[in-house]
């Protein structure tokens, strides 16, 4: 171990808990991280919520705020009021206070978003990339990426679709842009994988709809951009928060654990929901408390019908990757 090694400490793998990484980050904080290997988890972000809860709840003098994700929290502490040292041993008592995560019940509000596929503004979105970054770009047929990702996973634009439109997306932290979420598919049978723009866009409309690896994101605002396009839903960030929805700050997602279900719509509804939520401020989003069953969730994972169309789908996807254009 050298000098500038940036691994603090370590808490070993438990049960169903992977080895437990804290990283320095600074110096007023930790990266507390699950596991060496970079992977696609939801079960390490459902331990990592019910972490951070309990730290909030401990009231740790010098803590000034946490930022959970996917597969790590970062830890934001004044370091004049409590040492790294310290810090990690609060952090490692309240892991060892988790017995597991099938008791978990997580607090996870349903948000249903009206999605229109094939928008003309996602269109202009590619249609300028072609122009004025990379016009042999093999990812943008017809001015969308759908039939790309169709490519990417052995299946057919109708079958990307209907993935997108069949599964819950989970929203891990919120992160890259103001107000946005990282989105994970529910449902292995909907995990479909496509790699990012190559070089990235210079603009994305607000509203647009795009997925990097098997992430998902509905993007806040105007902005650069290197996810797969394939439409647009309504605001999900409003600067001015003049919509009631809006009131106690400018973001619609929490920062983890929200779901999202989208439902087809045509652009015109989505245009109109537009002036309704920015000009008129009377459009009611589609908002349930919930909460998500870590239990239930892994019951419907044990399913054999999940098991199979999982298994099939990743023969699909080995089969579309090798034959996809590279980006």
């Amino acid at each position: 171990m050298s000098k500038y090694d940036v691994i603090l400490d370590t808490l070993p793998a438990k049960g169903d808990r992977i080895e437990i990484l804290f990283r320095e980050a600074g110096d007023g904080f930790i990266q507390v991280e699950y596991g060496q290997e970079q992977r696609v988890e939801l079960l390490d972000s459902f331990r990592i919520l019910a972490v951070d809860a309990k730290i909030k709840a401990a009231n740790i003098y010098g803590l000034i705020e946490t930022l959970p994700s996917l597969r790590a929290n970062m830890i934001h502490f004044d370091p004049l009021k409590i040492s790294p040292r310290q810090m990690i041993d609060k952090i490692k008592e309240i892991e060892e206070t988790i017995s597991g995560i099938n008791t978990m019940v997580i607090d996870s509000r349903i948000i249903t978003l009206p999605i229109a596929f094939e928008d003309s503004e996602t269109k202009k979105a590619v249609e300028m990339y072609l122009k004025q970054v990379r016009p042999e770009a093999p990812n943008c047929a017809d001015g969308y990426n759908l039939e790309y990702m169709a490519q990417c996973n052995g299946c057919t634009v109708a079958d990307i679709k209907k993935m997108l439109l069949t599964t819950d997306w989970y929203n891990s932290g919120c992160g890259f842009w103001p107000g946005g979420g990282f989105f994970w598919p529910m449902d292995p049978r909907c995990k479909m994988i496509v790699p990012k723009y190559n070089p990235p866009r210079i603009w994305t409309p607000e509203g647009a709809v795009g997925i990097g690896g098997a992430c998902l994101f509905t993007y806040t605002t105007a902005t650069g951009g290197g996810y797969q396009l394939f439409g647009r839903t309504i605001p999900t960030f409003q600067f001015s928060m003049k919509h009631p929805q809006f009131k106690n700050g400018p973001f619609l997602y929490r920062p983890s654990g929200d779901r999202i279900r989208f439902v087809e719509t045509s652009e015109k509804e989505i245009l109109d929901i537009y002036t309704h939520v920015h000009d008129k401020t009377d459009y009611v989003y589609d908002i349930k408390e919930s909460q998500l069953s870590v239990k239930d969730y892994l019951d419907f994972l044990a399913k054999p019908e999940v098991i199979r169309g999982a298994e099939e789908f990743a023969r699909k996807q080995e089969i579309g990757a090798k034959t996809a254009p590279t980006l």
